[in-house]
């Protein structure tokens, strides 16, 4: 049992550490709390959780380690995952300015669903999340670790990932914190601009 706390201790804090860093994932949580109330981005948290499970789950059939030896198959996700970034900051880019003012409320944008689609598809496209569970599954858990503890670990991991970018998302729907956010210039067009670099950085890495 002391074996299983020390190797939960061990991937709990590396996939939190990892969590904290700013990445695509991070930069649509935030562009979907500016745009739309929390009960509707909180569907782009279940579905980057969603993405996060489904990378955990290959781990835990044996099945990621074919996967990220598949050169073909991690080219293609770049080239989707670099296209579809190009594809939401452009969308950003083009729609107006979501800024409001104190008095008036958020019309969403969005839905639930279209939330939960877009940050599904933006996590499952993201190559470092896949690189980043294989490396964890392989390198911080025993061969010997039951089944069973390794589930506990990937549903400790998928509910620290939506109950991270829920709050997030709640804390900056907070109408005195948002509206200081949303006062700032340019912030929209600033979030989308990175996801354009993260998109062409993917892109980029294939040549």
């Amino acid at each position: 049992m002391e074996t299983y706390l020390n190797e939960f201790l061990i991937i709990a804090i590396a996939h939190f550490i990892a969590l904290l860093s700013p990445g695509a994932d991070f930069v649509y949580i935030v562009n979907s709390a500016m745009n739309n109330r929390a009960k509707v981005a909180i569907g782009a948290s279940l579905g980057i959780a969603l993405s996060n499970a489904f990378y955990i789950m290959l781990c835990l059939l044996g099945y990621a380690t074919i996967f990220s030896q598949s050169t073909a198959l991690m080219t293609l996700i770049k080239i989707v995952g670099g296209v579809y970034l190009l594809y939401l900051s452009l969308n950003i880019l083009k729609a107006k300015s979501s800024r409001i003012s104190i008095n008036s409320s958020v019309q969403n944008s969005s839905s639930f669903k279209k939330e939960l689609l877009r940050g599904f598809y933006l996590s499952f496209l993201n190559p470092k999340i896949s690189i980043f569970y294989i490396s964890l599954f392989t390198l911080a858990i025993s061969k010997n670790t039951p089944w069973i503890v390794q589930f506990f670990y990937g549903l400790w991991m998928t509910l620290v990932v939506f109950i991270w970018d829920s709050l997030l998302i709640l804390l900056l729907n907070n109408q005195n914190i948002k509206n200081r956010i949303l006062s700032l210039k340019y912030l929209e067009k600033t979030l989308a601009i990175l996801l354009l670099f993260m998109g062409l950085g993917l892109l980029i890495s294939l040549v």
